[in-house]
């Protein structure tokens, strides 16, 4: 859907600019104007950034989408289809939901033709959530261990949940910063965290090694390895749970890995065992 929706934007208009300001800013407007048509699923989440609503994963999309040669433009504001491209552009476009294409259309007549000014300014009256420009949007987190999985979202919900949160430091207590989906993988997680001003720690020996995740078909099997884990990893971790205990403390953090439910993640069972050291509370976001 994503690429699609850039596309129709283009191939209704390929002379003319993406709607408003930023091509996130018109896509935001889209998400949140015509939701019914677009599904639930369908389209981007954002989040506060200093430039205004801000879409990591658009970002990513626009990159891909010009490195494939589909789409050309010197800047953001001023993109359109390559002419090449139009008319494979244009099957693709056939194939859109009809309520989806008529959602993006209306969106592209009530915004295609606003400045971006215009456009920003209207975003923040309406959604001042977003449109905050600069300093911290959110309330700062009262001291606990927090805890949080990313299974489910995408990396800009994902921030905008941590920032709502009043989260300020996100913990990666995964073995291996790794993932296939993007914004999730350490070095990416770490620069984009750093575009909302999160503090990113990465602390594998708190991790539970791969090979040690084995046939977890049930939540006795995670049990199991919870149960190991305590037993036999956690032992040998007492600086590290010392230092995660101490930047707890010091700033409002979330104990990060993959799982959405903390009962089927280490997490769950490193937080109970930081509480005593750390005199605080577990809560899980």
């Amino acid at each position: 859907m994503s690429g699609n929706v850039f596309c129709l934007d283009s191939s209704t208009a390929p002379a003319r600019a993406s709607p408003g300001g930023s091509s996130w800013v018109g896509c935001f407007c889209c998400g949140r104007s015509k939701p019914q048509a677009l599904g639930s699923s369908a389209f981007y989440d954002f989040v506060p950034h200093r430039s205004g609503p801000h879409s990591f994963q658009v970002c990513r999309d626009v990159e891909g989408l010009q490195e494939a040669g589909l789409l050309t433009g010197d800047h953001p504001n001023q993109l359109s289809v390559a002419p090449s491209e139009r008319t494979h552009v244009s099957r693709v476009v056939q194939t859109l939901p009809r309520r989806a294409a008529k959602g993006v259309e209306a969106v592209l007549g009530a915004y295609g033709g606003t400045p971006p000014d215009q456009l920003s300014h209207d975003v923040s009256r309406r959604y001042p959530w977003y449109g905050q420009r600069t300093g911290w949007p959110a309330t700062p987190a009262q001291p606990a261990i927090y805890t949080v999985g990313y299974e489910g979202r995408t990396i800009d919900g994902f921030l905008n949940h941590l920032i709502d949160s009043g989260i300020r430091q996100l913990i990666d207590v995964r073995r291996n910063a790794l993932s296939r989906k993007y914004g999730f993988g350490g070095r990416t997680t770490a620069r984009l965290c750093a575009e909302v001003d999160i503090a990113y720690v990465h602390v594998p020996a708190l991790g539970i090694p791969s090979t040690m995740r084995m046939d977890l078909s049930s939540s006795i099997a995670y049990d199991r390895l919870f149960d190991l884990y305590e037993a036999t990893i956690l032992p040998g971790t007492d600086d590290s749970m010392a230092a995660v205990a101490d930047l707890c403390t010091r700033k409002p953090s979330a104990l990060m890995c993959l799982e959405a439910s903390a009962s089927q993640c280490h997490r769950g069972r490193l937080a109970l065992r930081l509480a005593p050291a750390s005199g605080l509370a577990v809560k899980h976001l």
